[in-house]
């Protein structure tokens, strides 16, 4: 519950930063660790109660900084669909895992998705 809240406190913090800034951030090591699994849903909640709907990709990379940033090992994958659009195009979707594990693990989207990068990259 606490990092819940702290994370809900630190998305607020950064919903005022450009896309490529949270990412650079994610870079950074965090202050201290934590095991706990987060619920992720009221951070969600929050950020759309105080900035808005915005685009998934920024919704997520800014869950995940503020979950970097409260030492949750939490990563922003970026994925395609492995099969081009009619007009040549691949649809991009993002998505939050927490210690290699999606979110939505019943429907994991590295099943039906071609994973492209993560942030932060790890070694």
């Amino acid at each position: 519950m606490t990092t819940t809240i702290s994370a809900m406190w630190a998305a607020l913090r950064l919903r005022r930063q450009d896309l490529p800034d949270l990412i650079a951030g994610m870079d950074r090591p965090p202050r201290r660790r934590r095991a706990v699994r987060p619920a992720v849903t009221p951070i969600v909640l929050t950020l759309r109660l105080f900035a808005g709907f915005c685009a998934p990709m920024r919704e997520n990379a800014l869950v995940v900084a503020a979950l970097h940033r409260c030492g949750v090992p939490a990563q922003l994958v970026v994925g395609a669909d492995p099969l081009p659009e009619s007009h040549g195009g691949y649809r991009v979707y993002t998505w939050i895992e927490i210690e290699g594990v999606p979110l939505d693990i019943d429907t994991p989207p590295s099943n039906y998705l071609v994973e492209l990068i993560r942030y932060p990259k790890t070694d």
